[in-house]
């Protein structure tokens, strides 16, 4: 049966008794007794656990921990988020400038090891035309000795062979002079 079972009918005719003060007032009426009866109970069951100032107050200081709380786990976090970032910058930093470093290392490895090959290639180049230089030197003095003087007759001078056989007995250096550069023949050795 629920609270509200009382009775709210038309008052019963035959209900005549006195008043409860037996004074002057109104009636007595039994129904509206018991539904008084009935909303005193349902108040003295509800008051009890309505809050009271004291239980707002302490659900207040209550939200503001949590909150707090709240606050200062977000800030650790972000703290230590921001630690975190900043460590890794930090250690990306240093790594990118070692490979920077490195790299640079490298280059210059190269470049070195590429300008020597170049150098001593160039010495090659210059010590063959030299080389070439000197024999050809060699050739035109040997030349300039078998030809007469100037106004002398070439009969005068018998123990001159002719030009044809004046050829020399050796060729230049392969490559050097003919213009021809064979890979073997110039890549130096480092």
């Amino acid at each position: 049966m629920s609270m509200n079972a009382v009775g709210s009918g038309p008052p019963d005719p035959e209900n005549n008794r006195a008043s409860v003060a037996g004074g002057g007032g109104p009636p007595y009426d039994a129904d509206m007794d018991r539904r008084l009866t009935v909303l005193e109970t349902r108040f003295d069951t509800i008051l009890p656990t309505l809050a009271t100032k004291a239980d707002l107050a302490e659900l207040r200081l209550g939200v503001e921990r949590m909150l707090f709380s709240m606050r200062t786990s977000v800030t650790d976090e972000m703290n230590k988020i921001h630690t975190s970032l900043t460590d890794d910058m930090t250690k990306l930093r240093i790594s990118l400038t070692d490979d920077m470093t490195k790299l640079r290392v490298e280059v210059h490895t190269a470049l070195t090891s590429m300008m020597r090959w170049c150098l001593a290639l160039a010495m090659t180049v210059i010590l063959s035309v030299v080389g070439q230089g000197v024999y050809l030197t060699r050739q035109i003095a040997d030349l300039a000795a078998r030809v007469p003087p100037a106004g002398v007759p070439a009969a005068v001078a018998p123990d001159r062979p002719p030009a044809a056989r004046i050829a020399p007995s050796s060729a230049p250096q392969a490559g050097a002079a003919s213009g021809r550069h064979d890979g073997a023949a110039l890549s130096p050795s480092l």
